[in-house]
């Protein structure tokens, strides 16, 4: 029977389930470690994980709860993209930098829809302060070319940061967080492709980096959706960054029987 109404981590129950008795606890210390710094995990897993990552992010944001952790994860994987020589590599990840702009480009009209609707709620649709936000209507984000999307943005930014004071705080920063994001999937699709020369040191200082961005992710999505392992699976895949299991060795052959004496 489960005790003060408690269960405790990892142990598989809920603090309603009558099998609530854990017969021991993780130590704590365990999870401030950081999972991506295992050195089993190589630079190739490391950044198709970051890219599938960051992707399943911004498509999966529409409350703009996690624009700020977009952002930081996009400039980090950036200079460790710069590090790759690889040619082909550096191929695949310049595709990666336009469909993780792309993808953003997709969720972006929901997510202004709901700053534009805080604004409604105060003031009324059609009001001036909804047409200071969004001057040239809200379907300009669904139409206007990928170089104009930061200057609307910023304009919407700026009109919410004029009323402050009645919108609040919040809608000003998840406005700004907004922004923040497309700026940092756009500069990154729209860089140069030109190899870098990067010392050893820098490589190893922005893979760090990197790792400790997705860890700070790994925190939030645990905040987000405590008791809810089950949704981890939509922003990570883990097995990206796993080697593939090894082949079952194969049976050996059965030996054929001998063949019989011969008849004399």
């Amino acid at each position: 029977m489960a005790r003060f109404d408690f269960a405790f981590f990892d142990s598989g129950v809920r603090f309603d389930s009558p099998d609530a008795s854990p017969t021991s606890m993780r130590t704590l210390t365990y999870y401030l470690e950081n999972p991506f710094d295992a050195p089993s995990i190589s630079m190739a897993e490391l950044l198709a994980f970051s890219t599938d990552h960051l992707q399943r992010m911004t498509a999966n944001n529409s409350g703009g709860e996690l624009s700020a952790r977009i952002t930081a994860t996009s400039q980090a994987l950036v200079v460790v993209e710069d590090c790759v020589t690889d040619d082909q590599g550096k191929l695949g990840l310049r595709k990666a930098r336009k469909q993780a702009k792309d993808n953003l480009r997709t969720t972006l009209p929901a997510a202004v829809a709901k700053l534009v609707a805080a604004v409604v709620a105060q003031y009324g649709d059609g009001s001036p302060e909804v047409t200071e936000c969004v001057p040239q209507g809200r379907t300009i984000f669904s139409t206007c070319r990928d170089d104009q999307v930061a200057p609307n943005l910023q304009t919407l930014v700026n009109g919410i940061t004029a009323h402050q004071a009645t919108l609040g705080a919040p809608l000003v920063a998840a406005a700004t967080n907004l922004l923040n994001a497309w700026t940092a999937v756009y500069s990154a699709s729209e860089s140069s492709t030109g190899a870098k020369t990067t010392s050893q040191e820098g490589k190893r200082l922005a893979r760090e980096n990197l790792q400790l961005m997705l860890f700070l992710n790994l925190l939030k999505l645990a905040e987000m959706f405590p008791r809810q392992p089950e949704k981890l699976a939509l922003y990570m895949q883990q097995h990206l960054l796993e080697n593939p299991s090894s082949e079952e060795e194969e049976e050996e052959p059965t030996p054929e029987p001998p063949a019989p004496p011969p008849t004399p």
